[in-house]
């Protein structure tokens, strides 16, 4: 498994990961296999939530999305999700409205983030692949 450093894992921290998981290539494997499918479908369901403007939907999602983030030890993105939920939960009414520039732009941070995420994630299977 390629070494940890601050460089090469900024998204989630591979050593914890691997820690949580006694140092085993192929259960880290099998983590992050099944994380990235599973954050694609995720992703496609705030995505949907928040385009509802719905409170109940959103709150669920992100509150799972949090919770999965947090087990892969991804920092930066389980913090802006938890910015999010407090946002909304802060401002129901303003939350939901479809123009909300404040929650326009908690999408657009996390949103990167998760792109990144995915992609760090993708070149860690990769290299564990090999």
């Amino acid at each position: 498994m390629p070494p940890h450093t601050p460089e090469s894992t900024s998204h989630f921290d591979l050593a914890a990961l691997r820690s949580d998981m006694s140092e085993s290539r192929a259960a880290v494997r099998v983590v992050l296999e099944t994380f990235a499918p599973w954050l694609t479908d995720t992703r496609q369901q705030l995505r949907a939530a928040i385009e509802s403007a719905e409170a109940e939907p959103l709150g669920r999602v992100a509150h799972r999305l949090r919770g999965a983030l947090a087990q892969l030890r991804a920092a930066p993105a389980v913090a802006l999700v938890k910015k999010l939920e407090a946002h909304c939960k802060a401002n129901p009414e303003a939350c939901l409205s479809r123009d909300h520039a404040v929650l326009a732009e908690l999408d657009a941070e996390l949103d990167a983030e998760l792109d990144a995420l995915a992609a760090e994630v993708a070149a860690q299977l990769e290299a564990l692949r090999r």
